[in-house]
């Protein structure tokens, strides 16, 4: 755990409770680390007062838009994860108020349907933004594709599943260049099928960089900007989700087919129904 970390996590477990006592004002939602600002630190707090999350046990990852932490399970989150079939340690994603960038999102809201009519507001628009990851997980995870469990989503806090080995994170496959194999290929165009063809959804985002190899099986990642299928950029994700993998491991040697290939394969039901 970092420094910073270490003196975050020892005021969410402060007896005092002086964060939840605290009027909202202005200074709640100036940044502690650039990722905990006072208006977070009082969901964790809640969040342990419930018996969700017990200690907060280190960093991550922490990247522009967000920072990731691991977790040990209360009480009731153990009960709410044994239902889940999720173990204990979990992760806390937490969003960033103060550095998301809503122009480059709202391309992912507004064409969504799912969400036609929401508020413009900073804190509005991040709320949202973490609850499209938490439905987005949570609508692949039925359908079979390889994502992390969701467990529950408050204001910017999102848990969820840890995708990992006796609690510790498995690694990105950016940085296992040893995985990057035709298997592995092959396994992330299947994943990336299901998701289209199954949960009508496209990552949009897709790289070396969010997606998990655990047991040289591939897990999908950040997910707060996947789309639906009727998304009027759908298209345009999908080949650049596909773009985006297939060059990749022509980069590391690997016998990559063509995108437009792909991109038919998966889209054929909708071509043999037109």
């Amino acid at each position: 755990m970092k420094p910073d970390d270490k003196r975050i996590w020892e005021k969410l477990t402060d007896d005092n409770d002086r964060w939840r006592k605290k009027r909202k004002g202005k200074e709640d939602y100036q940044t502690i680390n650039a990722v905990i600002d006072g208006n977070t630190t009082k969901i964790l707090s809640g969040l342990q007062t419930r018996g969700i999350i017990g200690t907060i046990t280190g960093t991550i990852a922490s990247g522009k838009e967000s920072g990731v932490f691991l977790a040990k399970l209360g009480s009731k989150g153990k009960a709410i994860c044994d239902d889940l079939s999720v173990g204990s340690p979990i992760v806390i994603k937490v969003f960033r108020t103060s550095t998301l960038n809503f122009k480059k999102i709202q391309q992912y809201i507004s064409g969504d349907i799912r969400f036609r009519k929401y508020s413009k507001k900073t804190r509005n628009v991040v709320k949202l933004w973490v609850e499209k990851e938490y439905r987005n997980l949570h609508r692949s995870n039925s359908a079979g594709v390889n994502v992390p469990k969701p467990i529950l989503v408050k204001g910017n806090v999102l848990l969820m599943e840890l995708i990992g080995i006796e609690g510790f994170p498995s690694p990105l496959l950016k940085v296992v260049p040893q995985e990057a194999t035709e298997n592995t290929m092959t396994a992330i165009l299947a994943q990336i099928k299901i998701l289209y063809q199954k949960a009508s959804l496209i990552h949009a985002d897709l790289s070396p960089y969010n997606i998990l190899i655990k047991n040289s099986v591939p897990y999908l990642i950040d997910m707060s900007q996947s789309v639906t299928t009727s998304h009027p950029k759908a298209k345009e994700f999908l080949e650049r989700d596909l773009n985006n993998i297939l060059f990749y491991f022509s980069t590391k040697g690997v016998n990559s087919p063509a995108t437009e290939t792909i991109f038919n394969d998966i889209t054929m039901n909708e071509l043999n129904s037109d």
